[in-house]
């Protein structure tokens, strides 16, 4: 009688399975009442088929491209950015090469030959930008530009 009120009260059990089971292609690991034995399957089920939803969603969180990029920071000051990229191997520092225009860090020499942009939130002065390597971490101080006068003045050849 209990299991009757129990079964009436719950809507897991008032669920068409067999579209369910259409919807989300596949058979699912539970079609009648749980078994209390088994609780972890259907939460397995579930962990599962969430992974594999992420996976075709971004399928390049598991390229090994991405395990070449270092971890950065941005700091944005009044004045300056600072860039700092986690570069632990100092060996691996030294083949770095650096490469800076108005909005943008780019690393070359990464493994593989790959590199890494780093877009700043901010317009710099690349000829300001000083770099230093230190306990693990490459950091670039670099001056932004001026917001009061964005425009330089150019000389103009006469011939």
């Amino acid at each position: 009688m209990i299991m009757d009120e129990n079964k009436n009260n719950n809507n897991f059990f008032d669920i068409n399975w067999k579209n369910f089971e259409q919807f989300f292609g596949g058979k699912l690991p539970f079609t009648g009442p749980m078994n209390p034995g088994k609780e972890s399957e259907p939460m397995a089920w579930v962990e599962n088929y969430v992974k594999n939803v992420m996976k075709q969603a971004m399928p390049n969180m598991d390229s090994p491209s991405l395990k070449h990029h270092f971890h950065t920071e941005i700091f944005d000051t009044h004045n300056n950015v600072i860039v700092k990229v986690h570069v632990p191997d100092k060996a691996q520092a030294r083949k770095l090469r650096v490469k800076l225009n108005l909005n943008q860090v780019r690393l070359e020499g990464l493994p593989d030959n790959k590199t890494q942009t780093i877009r700043l939130a901010s317009l710099v002065v690349p000829e300001s930008c000083k770099a230093v390597y230190r306990n693990g971490i490459l950091q670039l101080h670099i001056r932004k530009q001026s917001a009061e006068n964005p425009y330089q003045e150019i000389d103009i050849r006469f011939t």
